[in-house]
């Protein structure tokens, strides 16, 4: 195996010849046009899909993080503690990682249009029943289901994104996705906050069935279905029929070496995230006297680390990717979408390190909201190049293993915001996230075992 580290030999350097999902040339200057084959769209109409794919997966985690900010309102109406409030947080996240595992080989088996345009109209009612509910039993049943449904859009995104998209044009879709992605939770905490000051709780929920439903229209006319099967001739309702989903498998991808090595790292660093985002109210209340729509402004700098990280993957993933291969002798691997990760690991620890204590010590507010910037800038960055680099390995299996990838993260995101508030009363605020610092380093080092083992570990299935 080539080691993706070699360079080229000194002289004058051979003339290579890249192969074609190395280059900048789009599909369709080469492919003609078949309205079957989504590879050979415009594209314009690979984008508009994109688009709506993006805003779906978007109001998955916008849903989660919008009431935070309002966990004291929602905990007063419904007279119940703010350990239940933060758990309804916490499984939701858990469904929106744990739903996929069924959605995603769905839709490799019979298509992903239907389970778009289904999966948001779903969402919608429930996030509307949500919002009439007056018994907290009914609210928590309506809120894990909608949680259900807003993993649409992350579930399906990668396989989307793979039956589209070629080269260049991919690894920009994938930036594309995650900046819809995560712009969501970039937003939300903030809307939440004016909202819930000067509407009500109630009407976050009111405000997500309106997009909802303006997305179930856009989806159920605009949205076409991407999945490509030339061989296939089965009718829809017999391939249904005859659909078999194992979330157990799909969880299995796990077992992979270059999958499970990759997700752990990246959901360390998010469940620490979402650690960090559950305290952020009671921190700042308490250390700096915020009210609940300032606070919901402090979540800003989080926003503009998170959508600045996906913005520089975009920008840097296919670059760095197409200067390892030839610096490779001109012999692609898919591991090089990893390399920017060097980039963020120092970001990510020194975030972390600032954040925590610049609040034990009172510091400058500017300080503290400066680690969180870092932070979240080295964690999207990590995430968006995790999912870029799981879509090109994996390709056959695109919407599972990215998939895989957001039930972990979710699944350490639910017992890290569970345990938040337990962890910052045991240790403070410094060594809550020196611990954070101490645990994500550890994680990350494996990668350079995917990063220099990775392609014989694909190579033997």
């Amino acid at each position: 195996m080539p080691d993706p580290s070699q360079g080229t030999p000194k002289g004058p350097e051979p003339q290579l010849s890249i192969p074609k999902d190395v280059t900048d040339t789009p599909s369709t200057s080469s492919t003609a046009f078949e309205p079957v084959d989504p590879k050979t769209w415009p594209l314009y109409r690979k984008y508009l899909n994109l688009f709506l794919v993006s805003f779906m997966s978007l109001m998955g985690y916008f849903s989660s993080a919008v009431y935070m900010p309002a966990t004291t309102e929602i905990r007063e109406y419904f007279n119940t503690s703010i350990t239940v409030v933060n758990t309804t947080i916490a499984f939701f996240v858990l469904l929106l990682g744990i739903s996929p595992l069924f959605f995603a080989p769905l839709s490799e088996q019979i298509g992903r249009r239907w389970i778009y345009v289904g999966g948001i109209f779903l969402f919608t009612v429930f996030t509307i029943l949500c919002g009439i509910s007056t018994n907290l039993g009914a609210f928590i049943f309506f809120r894990l289901c909608q949680g259900i449904f807003a993993s649409i859009g992350q579930g399906l995104g990668g396989g989307s994104i793979a039956d589209m998209f070629e080269g260049r044009q991919r690894s920009r879709a994938v930036s594309f996705y995650m900046f819809g992605t995560i712009f969501g939770p970039a937003i939300a905490p903030t809307v939440g906050g004016f909202i819930t000051r000067y509407l009500g709780f109630r009407w976050l929920f009111y405000i997500k069935a309106i997009i909802g439903g303006l997305l179930t229209l856009a989806s159920f006319f605009f949205l076409d279905e991407t999945l490509h099967q030339p061989h296939t001739k089965t009718p829809f309702l017999q391939r249904l029929k005859s659909v078999r989903v194992n979330p157990i498998s799909t969880f299995g991808l796990l077992l992979k070496p270059p999958i499970g090595l990759v997700c752990l790292a990246v959901s360390t660093a998010f469940g620490w995230f979402y650690l960090m985002v559950t305290n952020l109210p009671l921190t700042f209340s308490d250390r700096y006297g915020f009210s609940v729509d300032k606070i919901g402004l402090l979540y800003l700098p989080g926003g503009i680390g998170n959508c600045s990280g996906a913005i520089v993957a975009g920008l840097i993933a296919h670059r760095c990717y197409l200067w390892l291969t030839r610096r490779n002798l001109g012999k692609p691997l898919a591991e090089f979408y990893l390399a920017p990760i060097v980039i963020a690991l120092p970001l990510l620890l020194a975030g972390l390190l600032i954040y925590g204590w610049a609040i034990d010590y009172q510091a400058n507010l500017f300080v503290a909201l400066l680690g969180y910037l870092f932070f979240t800038h080295a964690t999207m960055l990590s995430i968006t190049l995790s999912n870029t680099y799981l879509v090109e390995a994996y390709l056959e299996r695109s919407a599972s293993v990215v998939s895989v990838n957001n039930c972990l993260r979710n699944i350490f995101a639910t017992v890290f915001s569970v345990l938040a508030a337990i962890v910052r009363n045991g240790l403070g605020d410094g060594w809550t996230y020196t611990t954070a610092a101490i645990t994500v380093f550890v994680f990350y080092l494996p990668l350079l075992l995917v990063w220099f083992y990775g392609p014989a570990w694909r190579a033997k299935g």
